[in-house]
């Protein structure tokens, strides 16, 4: 097997309100670790991943926020430069389903233009405790014509799935723009950098 020619760097944000499970979400993506009891997250904390996508090597950073409101200006700074957000609220608390409306007011105030979105409701290993109906967070995506999963970080059922359908997107969107289909502002914004010292894939 060849080495992968060129390296494509994507940045995701977790964003959503307090203890929907952001952090566990990301544990069990990047180290396949589930912990019951995590401590809230502090301002921002962040998780790197190399995929293989298409024949290419994606580095794949994740910003993981804090969903506590003094914490959230701090989050907020991380919005301009992000290339794909997935907003996350808990399938237990219906709080947190609706002030998903909010967090989308904030990624369309400060995000790209070019930027991708997607929902996970989670916690659905919980299905006893649901308060959220898979169908309304159905419904809410398809209001804004985003992917949808519902997911469990401890089962880590859709965790793969969703996190790479968003890295999917952001990569067809890169590949339009070299192919001259689509021109945005991300041609400015992203390069292409020449593999350095990177192992093959």
């Amino acid at each position: 097997m060849s080495c992968c020619k060129y390296l494509e760097s994507t940045d995701e944000i977790l964003i959503g309100d307090s203890e929907v499970g952001k952090t566990s979400l990301l544990k069990k993506y990047i180290q396949n670790e589930f912990c019951e009891n995590l401590l809230n997250t502090i301002g921002i904390d962040f998780q790197v991943k190399y995929l293989n996508i298409n024949n290419k090597k994606i580095k794949l950073q994740i910003w993981d926020t804090a969903g506590e409101e003094r914490y959230r200006i701090v989050a907020k700074t991380y919005f301009n430069s992000s290339d794909g957000f997935i907003i996350v609220y808990d399938i237990t608390k219906r709080d947190t389903f609706t002030n998903i409306n909010n967090w989308i007011e904030q990624i369309n105030d400060t995000a790209p233009n070019y930027s991708k979105s997607i929902i996970f409701g989670n916690k659905n290993d919980l299905n006893n405790m649901r308060e959220v109906e898979i169908k309304e967070g159905k419904e809410l995506a398809k209001k804004y014509k985003f992917k949808f999963y519902e997911t469990s970080a401890k089962d880590g059922i859709n965790i793969s799935e969703g996190f790479e359908s968003i890295v999917k997107e952001i990569i067809g969107d890169l590949e339009s723009v070299k192919s001259g289909r689509k021109v945005t502002k991300r041609l400015k914004d992203k390069r292409i950098e020449p593999k350095a010292k990177e192992p093959c894939c």
